[in-house]
């Protein structure tokens, strides 16, 4: 009898680490980085910019280091791995690379910015492959932030390494621009759907998959 009491039982094992999901605050934090470089790039901005968007990138270090440990900690892979991606290239890298080039100007020596180049290259690269998935599996906002995300890092990339022309950082800026507006749309939506007041569509899946 008691077997087959135990046979019945039905077991969900879930993953919870305790922590809430920090999206919408890792997400604000990137789409305050894109309204920051597109204000530079049109001039928006006064004098020691690049050097303001340093520290503002290495004061985002932290959060997005620590929010990227929450979401793996949930067993959230995709969402954990994108932001510790950014953390490395938006926050640590870029940050550092922009006080230190600010810094090495001023006091008369060389330095070489090709190597951040190469990271938001890569960082480009990384978000613009995530687009076929996501148009199977991910919602029309998540498609539209990873689309102009990484064609406005990959702009930024390509400039910063001289394969294309300074020139190419405007549609870049354009592009974070609109990357930064979505983005802050689902901070809004997420945090919105945390009160339980789900009313802000953010798309279903664009492609359906295939029976």
């Amino acid at each position: 009898m008691e077997e087959n009491k135990v046979k019945e039982m039905n077991v969900n094992v879930v993953n919870d680490t305790g922590f809430a999901d920090p999206s919408p605050v890792l997400t604000l934090i990137f789409a305050t980085l894109c309204f920051s470089f597109w204000a530079n790039t049109m001039g928006l901005l006064g004098e020691g910019a690049v050097l303001g968007i340093g520290v503002l990138q290495l004061a985002v270090f932290v959060s997005y280091t620590v929010g990227g440990v929450i979401l793996l900690r949930k067993g959230i892979g995709f969402g954990g791995n994108t932001f510790m991606i950014f953390a490395t290239v938006f926050g640590g890298v870029g940050g550092l690379t922009h006080v230190s080039m600010t810094i090495a100007d001023a006091k008369g020596v060389a330095f070489c910015y090709q190597l951040c180049g190469i990271a938001f290259m890569a960082a480009g690269v990384f978000l613009l492959a995530m687009v076929p998935a996501l148009l199977h599996k991910g919602t029309v906002c998540d498609v539209l932030m990873f689309l102009f995300g990484g064609l406005g890092v990959l702009g930024y990339g390509l400039t910063g390494t001289g394969i294309a022309p300074a020139g190419l950082n405007y549609p870049s800026a354009w592009c974070l621009l609109v990357d930064g507006v979505v983005g802050f749309y689902t901070v809004i939506a997420g945090m919105n759907g945390f009160l339980g007041f789900g009313k802000m569509p953010l798309g279903g899946p664009i492609l359906k998959e295939r029976s």
